[in-house]
């Protein structure tokens, strides 16, 4: 994901995950990446939150059960492997 700003531009890099089906991934990201822009967050720490939710909802089948919850992608964040 490019993320440009008047000030900059940053590549954000995806996460590696087991993914079994891409359905609802984008939808996922568009609503993680507004949802933390509304919040007040950076558009680039945003975009790293986005990258995390949409990896994690290519995990499960389908595009509305394999959607993590907040507390999930923030798991998966703070894992030391992220």
């Amino acid at each position: 994901v490019l993320v440009a700003t008047t000030e900059q531009q940053q590549r954000i890099l995806g996460y590696a995950v087991e993914s079994v089906d891409a359905t609802g991934a984008g939808d996922t990201f568009d609503g993680a990446f507004l949802a933390e822009l509304a919040s007040g967050r950076d558009p680039f720490v945003a975009a790293r939150y986005a990258n995390a939710a949409a990896a994690l909802a290519t995990t499960g089948y389908g595009a509305v059960a394999p959607m993590p919850t907040r507390s999930q992608v923030e798991a998966f964040l703070n894992h030391p492997n992220a």
